[in-house]
C-alpha cells in the first residue's frame, strides 16, 4: 500500500514539479548572479529594456494618457537631472506620496538613475502613522501628490520630522506630453521644477559592486509593530520581477491590468516590474473600480490582470454583465484569493489561470501556485529535497515560539498536512536566499530564527501559519502575531491599541482580527475592559463617541476597528499580558457573553451601534459591504 501511495506522490511530482518549475528556478538564479556579474545599475536594467522594445512602444495606459517607453525614459531623465540640480546624490532617500499615476513611476524611476533610493508612502495613512513613515527614513525631500497635499500639510503641523524639500506634483497635468515639452499648464512646484530640467540622460552611475544597494523602500507592517519600510534592492526587485514572470508564463507581449497601489510589492514590483523590466504594457488606475475592471481588461486588449483577495470578492459582488467574459484575459495573478471563491471566479469570468503566490514584502519565503491547484499558495518539492530550502516548522500554539527537540536544540519540521510556521533559509552567498530586511536593524532581526535545521543556521520567520499536503502543495492558515490584515492591507494592532489608548485611558484595552464569513482577511475589533467601572447610558455612549472620534481621525479607514466590545475584564498571563486568544474566540457574537455590549461599525451611517441578534446575522449573510 505504502509503495502505491509513494508512486502517485512521485507521478504528481512529476507532473506537477515539471520544466516550468524548474526553469523559473533557473531563470530566476541567472537573472540576478548576472546583475551581480555585470554589475548593472537599474538605469541600464530600464534602458535595456527602453533600447529592446523600441521607444514608441506602449508602456502604460492611464485613463486618457498613454505613456510610450520614449515618453517614461524622457520623464524619468527629468526627474534625475531635477533632482541633481537640487544636490541629490547617491545614497540619498527621497519620500513620494502620491496616487497611483505614470508620473509616480516616473520619479522613483528617475531617482534611480542617480542612486537615490525612495520611500513609497501608503496615501492611506494620516497623522500618527504617517508622521511614524516618515521619520523612520532620513530623506532629504518629499514629493507629494496636489490631493494628498491636504493630509500632508497637517501632519507637518504635527510632525516633529525635518525635510530639506518639497515639491507638490500635479499628477492630472503630468502627461506623456510633459515629458518631453518644456512647457506645462500646472502651477505646482514639481511641475514647474521639471519644465525646467533637460529630458536627456543624467551622467550615467558608475557600476559598483554594491550588488545590495537600496532602490526602494516598500512600508510593511510586518507580523509586529508599526509601518516601517522594507529595504528593497536591485536584486530584489527583479527576483519578484522574474520570478512572477516566470512562475506564471507571462510574455513579453502581453498587456498586463494593474489596479493595485503602486506602493505596495504586488503593484509596484510583481506588476510594474514586467513592464520596466521586460517591456510589457501595463493598465493602471488611480483608485481600483469593482464596476470598471473587466470593462479596462477590454478597453485596453488585456490578456493579463492582476487581483488581491478583495478584489476577487469585490468582482464577484457585482451584479452580473455581459462584459464579465468578453475581455481576453487568460491569466489572473496575486494574492488571497479564498479558495471558496477560487472556482467560482474563474468559472464566471472564463479566467483559464489563477497564478496565486505568497511572499512578504521583506521576505526571502516567496512560493507560487504554478498549476492552478484551487485554494493553494505555492508548491515546494517533497521529492527534491532542499532544492527551494523552505518548511514549516512545528510552533507552540500559546508562546508562538518553535518546539524544538529537547536533544538537539534544533526546530522540528511538521509533517503533512501538519499547521506550523513558514521559514525559509537565509544565505548571503546565493542572491535568492538573502535577507535585506528592514531600515531598522533591530526590526530585522526579529524576524531570523537561528538554529533551524543544524547549528548556526539563520531563517526566516514568516509569521504566517502554513500547512502542506503529501504533494508539497501550501496552504494559507493563519496570521501569527501582532498584525491581521483587513482589505489588502496588513494592519498593526500596537498602532491602532495607541490610537485607542488615547481614547479610553486607564482603562485596559485590546486589538484583534476576527473573521466575518464570506471576507477575506479578519476584521478589527477591539475590547475595553471596564474593571470596576459601571457607565451609565449616557456615559458609555460618550465612551463609544471618543473612541470613533480618534479612530475617524488618526486611522485610515482599512485601520479602524469594525466591531467594539466592551466588557468587565480582560484575562492576563502570569505576566501580566493580555490573554487575546480568550477574546478572539468569543469573536463579534452578541449573544456568547450577554453582559457584554457588542458595537458594529455601520458602513452605511459610519457610525458605531449597538450589535444585536438581527444584525449579527445580517452582517454573517453578507447584506452589509465590509
Amino acid at each position: 500500500m505504502r509503495i502505491s501511495e509513494d508512486l502517485q506522490i512521485l507521478t504528481g511530482f512529476c507532473w506537477r514539479f515539471r520544466l516550468g518549475g524548474l526553469r523559473c528556478l533557473f531563470m530566476i538564479q541567472l537573472s540576478t548572479y548576472w546583475l551581480i556579474w555585470t554589475r548593472k545599475t537599474f538605469a541600464d536594467m530600464f534602458k535595456s529594456t527602453v533600447r529592446r522594445r523600441g521607444s514608441n512602444k506602449v508602456a502604460i495606459y492611464y485613463e486618457d494618457q498613454v505613456w510610450t517607453f520614449g515618453a517614461l525614459d524622457a520623464y524619468s531623465n527629468r526627474v534625475a537631472n531635477h533632482l541633481l540640480k537640487y544636490g541629490f546624490k547617491r545614497g540619498d532617500v527621497l519620500l513620494l506620496f502620491m496616487h497611483s499615476c505614470p508620473s509616480y513611476i516616473g520619479i522613483w524611476l528617475g531617482a534611480a538613475k542617480i542612486g537615490v533610493a525612495t520611500g513609497l508612502l501608503n496615501t492611506n495613512l494620516c497623522k500618527g502613522s504617517l508622521i511614524n513613515s516618515i521619520k523612520a527614513l532620513n530623506a532629504r525631500g518629499i514629493v507629494v501628490g496636489s490631493l494628498l497635499n491636504e493630509t500632508f500639510e497637517m501632519v507637518r503641523e504635527y510632525g516633529e520630522f525635518s525635510l530639506e524639500l518639497m515639491w507638490i506634483v500635479d499628477e492630472r497635468n503630468s502627461t506623456p506630453e510633459f515629458a518631453i515639452s518644456n512647457s506645462t499648464p500646472s502651477k505646482c512646484s514639481w511641475n514647474m521644477a521639471l519644465a525646467q530640467a533637460s529630458h536627456s540622460d543624467p551622467p550615467p552611475l558608475p557600476r559598483t559592486d554594491n550588488h545590495r544597494e537600496h532602490l526602494i523602500y516598500v512600508y510593511t507592517s510586518g507580523t509586529t509593530g508599526f509601518p516601517k519600510p522594507a529595504i528593497i534592492t536591485k536584486l530584489r526587485y527583479t527576483l519578484l520581477a522574474i520570478g512572477t514572470r516566470y512562475s506564471f508564463g507571462i510574455k513579453y507581449y502581453d498587456t498586463i491590468y494593474n489596479p493595485l497601489p503602486l506602493y505596495h510589492t504586488a503593484g509596484g514590483i510583481c506588476g510594474v516590474g514586467q513592464m520596466l523590466l521586460t517591456g510589457n504594457t501595463i493598465v493602471i488606475r488611480s483608485k481600483f473600480s469593482a464596476s470598471q475592471y473587466w470593462s479596462d481588461c477590454i478597453k485596453y486588449k488585456c490578456t493579463v490582470a492582476q487581483y488581491i483577495g478583495e478584489i476577487c470578492r469585490y468582482l464577484l459582488s457585482q451584479p452580473a454583465r455581459p462584459t464579465d467574459k468578453q475581455h481576453h484575459v487568460w491569466l489572473a495573478f496575486g494574492n488571497g484569493l479564498r479558495q471558496k471563491l477560487w472556482p467560482e471566479f474563474q468559472e464566471r469570468f472564463n479566467v483559464k489561470q489563477i497564478g496565486e503566490f505568497y511572499g512578504a514584502t521583506e521576505s526571502n519565503a516567496n512560493i507560487a501556485n504554478m498549476d492552478n491547484k484551487c485554494g493553494a499558495v505555492g508548491y515546494v518539492s517533497r521529492i527534491i529535497d532542499g532544492i527551494y530550502p523552505v518548511y514549516i516548522i512545528k510552533i507552540d500554539s500559546i508562546t508562538e515560539e518553535p518546539i524544538r527537540d529537547p536533544n538537539t536544540g534544533l526546530c522540528i519540521l511538521c509533517g503533512d498536512n501538519e499547521v506550523g510556521q513558514l521559514v525559509a533559509r537565509i544565505s548571503s552567498r546565493n542572491p535568492s536566499r538573502m535577507f535585506d530586511g528592514y531600515v531598522s536593524r533591530q526590526e530585522s532581526e526579529r524576524k531570523v530564527i537561528r538554529n533551524v535545521l543544524r547549528k548556526g543556521d539563520m531563517w526566516f520567520a514568516s509569521g504566517d501559519l502554513m500547512c502542506c499536503d503529501e504533494y508539497g502543495y501550501i496552504y494559507f492558515v493563519d496570521r501569527l502575531g501582532d498584525t491581521y490584515r483587513w482589505r489588502g492591507e496588513n494592519v498593526s494592532t500596537a498602532e491602532v491599541e495607541r490610537i485607542l489608548d488615547q481614547a479610553v485611558g486607564s482603562l485596559t484595552a485590546t486589538v484583534y482580527g476576527v473573521c466575518i464569513p464570506g471576507t477575506e482577511g479578519k476584521a478589527g475589533m477591539a475590547a475595553i475592559a471596564l474593571e470596576e467601572s459601571k457607565l451609565s447610558p449616557d456615559e458609555e455612549e460618550n465612551l463609544i463617541s471618543r473612541i470613533h472620534k480618534e479612530f475617524t481621525e488618526h486611522l485610515p479607514p482599512y485601520a479602524r476597528p469594525i466591531f467594539l466590545r466592551l466588557c468587565q475584564h480582560l484575562a492576563m498571563t502570569g505576566t501580566f499580558k493580555i490573554r487575546k486568544q480568550e477574546v478572539i474566540r468569543l469573536g463579534f457574537d452578541p449573544c456568547i457573553n450577554p453582559g457584554d455590549h457588542v458595537y458594529f461599525l455601520n458602513p452605511q451611517t459610519k457610525l458605531y451601534q449597538r450589535l444585536n441578534q438581527q444584525l449579527f446575522e445580517d452582517i454573517n449573510h453578507g447584506k452589509f459591504m465590509l
